[in-house]
């Protein structure tokens, strides 16, 4: 019966562990990567368990404000995210529906950072297919955030209302000409 290494995620032989190891963990292979990495992976495993959590507590709020000045990047823009949706609803029951429905941008920049495939699952868990939820992903979907910045035209319009639809066009002539 071997053990779980909680860094790379696999059931190993007993013999993979040291000593430490067995009670950290963590296999040989994983105490040998740098330590800033191994420090990037369990913290971004500890901002994913938050999203889990019933309920993200004052507590963690405060463990989220100290993740949010993490030297790692990937951890930063996370925590960033996971705190916004904390502060604005804590709670599990509903959270992405409810931010979905009244704060989109907040749902946009988590569907852009979670991935859409994360919402999958909870749209399954919800089980509604013509609530807010599914709205605000069919909206990310057909025009992402960044095509809210104001185009490069200088017309001082989004670029989704511009010039998207041009270069969608000529996309579409290069592609049937080059058939």
């Amino acid at each position: 019966m071997g053990h779980f290494c909680r860094i790379c995620g696999r059931t190993r032989a007993n013999e993979k562990f040291s000593g430490r190891g067995h009670r950290d963990h963590i296999c040989k292979d994983c105490q040998r990567m740098p330590r800033e990495k191994r420090d990037g992976i369990e913290r971004l495993d500890e901002l994913w368990g938050f999203l889990d959590q019933r309920n993200i507590s004052a507590k963690n709020v405060a463990r989220l404000k100290t993740l949010v000045a993490h030297p790692n990047p990937e951890v930063q823009r996370l925590a960033t995210l996971v705190l916004d949706v904390a502060l604005v609803h804590p709670f599990k029951c509903r959270r992405w529906r409810h931010l979905a429905a009244r704060h989109r941008d907040l749902f946009h920049r988590a569907v852009a950072a979670l991935g859409p495939e994360f919402f999958d699952e909870v749209l399954l868990d919800y089980g509604d297919t013509g609530g807010p939820l599914w709205d605000a992903l069919d909206d990310f979907q057909q025009a992402p955030p960044w095509t809210a910045r104001p185009c490069a035209c200088g017309s001082g319009l989004p670029f989704h209302d511009c010039c998207m639809e041009r270069e969608d066009t000529w996309a579409d002539e290069a592609a049937s000409a080059a058939d």
